[in-house]
C-alpha cells in the first residue's frame, strides 16, 4: 500500500472512530451538555491529516505486525490531545477561525449572542459578556479534550502496566507543549531572539507531540530499546521540520486554509522573521516593521514584505534547515530493525513534509 492510500485508509479509520466517540457523548448528554459534545466534534472532524495518530498506527506496525487494531483507539487519544493543544492554542493567538470554520471561543462566543444580547462591563480581563463567555467555555472544552484523550488510553486493550506508562508519557509530553507555549509568548517580546531560542520553542511545542505520537505507539508495540530511540529521534527531527515548513507555508501564494502573510501580520516571532531582520539595512527594517504586526496591512504591503524576506535569503535557509532535519531523521530509520511497510511509511512522510501545503 503506497503512502496515499496509507495515509486515506487510516484517516478515514480515525474518523469513524472520531464520529462514533462524539455521538456516544452527545446522545448520552443532556442540555448544553449537547451542545458542548457537539461543538467538540465539529471542530475536531473538522478537517486535517490525521499526522499524529497516523504517525502511532505505523508506529506500532513499524514494531509489531498483529493485532492492529488494538492501537487504534491509543492513535483516537493522540488526536484528541493534539486538538485539546489547538483550542487553548486559538484562545492565546486570538484566532477566529481554524481549518476555515470558527475557532472554538469564537463558536461559543456566538453562541452567547444569539440567545442573549451583548452586555458590556468593566472587567479585570474582559468588557463583553460575550467574551468572556467564549473564553471560559473554550477552555473548558480543551480540558474535556485532554480527559477524553487519557480515557482513550484507560479504554484500550492493553495491559495495565502499558496504559499506565503511556500515560506518564502523555502527561510529559502535556507539560512539555504549555512550556513550548510559554516560550512562544516570551519570545514574540524578545528582541534579540537566537536561533536556539526558536528551536528550542518548537522542539517542546510541535516537535514533542510528533515524538509521543511514534513513542506511544512503538512502546504499545513492545519496542526493543534501539528501535524506541530510532523513531523518537526521527519524529522529533520530522517535528522541527514541519514547524518550519508551516512558517513557510504562511508566505507561501496559493496555498490553502491560511490568509497569505497572517504571522506577518500578527508579528509573530518566527525564526524566518529574525533571520530576515538581522540582514536588512535600517530602510529595509523600517519597511517590514510597517507591515509586521500591523492586522491592517494590505495585500500589496504584505507581498513587498514576503518580497523582503526571500530577497534577504531567510527563505532559503529556513528551507535548507527543515530539508537538514528531514535528512537526518530519514538516515536514522537504517539503524533499527523495522517492519519494510511502515519504514517505506515514514520515509515518505517525510518528504511529505516538505511538500504539504496546509497547516494541521
Amino acid at each position: 500500500m503506497g503512502f496515499e492510500e496509507t495515509i486515506d485508509k487510516y484517516s478515514r479509520i480515525i474518523d469513524s472512530r472520531l464520529n462514533s466517540l462524539f455521538n456516544q457523548k452527545i446522545s448520552s448528554s443532556e442540555g448544553f451538555l449537547k451542545t458542548s459534545y457537539s461543538y467538540l466534534k465539529e471542530f475536531v472532524l473538522g478537517g486535517g491529516k490525521r499526522i499524529r495518530p497516523i504517525l502511532t498506527i505505523m508506529a506500532y506496525k513499524a514494531v509489531c505486525n498483529h493485532d492492529e487494531e488494538k492501537i487504534y483507539l491509543p492513535a483516537v487519544g493522540i488526536e484528541l490531545f493534539h486538538n485539546s493543544s489547538l483550542i487553548h492554542d486559538d484562545i492565546m493567538d486570538e484566532d477566529s477561525e481554524r481549518r476555515g470554520l470558527l475557532s472554538m471561543h469564537k463558536n461559543f462566543e456566538q453562541r452567547y449572542l444569539k440567545d442573549h444580547q451583548e452586555f458590556e462591563y468593566k472587567g479585570e480581563i474582559f468588557n463583553e459578556m460575550s467574551k468572556r463567555f467564549g473564553v471560559s467555555m473554550a477552555i473548558l472544552q480543551g480540558n474535556i479534550l485532554y480527559a477524553l484523550t487519557e480515557k482513550c488510553f484507560a479504554n484500550s486493550q492493553f495491559e495495565n502496566d502499558q496504559v499506565r506508562h503511556t500515560l506518564d508519557i502523555i502527561n510529559e509530553t502535556y507539560r512539555l507543549i504549555n512550556e513550548g507555549q510559554m516560550l512562544d509568548i516570551l519570545l514574540e517580546k524578545k528582541i534579540r531572539m537566537t536561533d536556539v531560542d526558536y528551536l528550542t520553542m518548537i522542539e517542546a511545542k510541535t516537535a514533542s507531540l510528533f515524538k509521543t505520537a511514534v513513542e506511544v505507539g512503538a512502546t504499545l508495540g513492545q519496542a526493543g530499546e534501539n528501535q524506541l530511540e530510532t523513531l523518537k529521534h526521527y519524529a522529533m527531527n520530522t517535528g522541527i521540520a514541519f514547524q518550519l515548513q508551516d512558517d513557510l507555508i504562511d508566505i507561501s501564494p496559493g496555498r490553502k486554509g491560511h490568509a497569505l502573510g497572517s504571522d506577518i501580520r500578527k508579528g509573530k516571532s518566527v525564526l524566518l522573521i529574525k533571520k530576515a531582520l538581522r540582514k536588512l539595512d535600517k530602510d529595509q527594517q523600517v519597511a517590514l516593521s510597517e507591515v509586521w504586526g500591523n492586522e491592517e496591512a494590505d495585500q500589496e504591503s504584505i507581498q513587498a514584505a514576503i518580497g523582503i524576506l526571500h530577497r534577504t535569503g531567510a527563505v532559503d535557509e529556513i528551507k535548507q534547515l527543515a530539508e537538514e532535519k528531514i535528512i537526518e531523521g530519514k538516515s536514522v530509520l537504517e539503524k533499527a530493525d523495522l517492519f519494510k511497510e511502515a519504514q517505506e511509511f515514514f520515509i515518505s512522510f517525510s518528504d511529505f513534509m516538505l511538500s504539504r501545503d496546509i497547516h494541521d
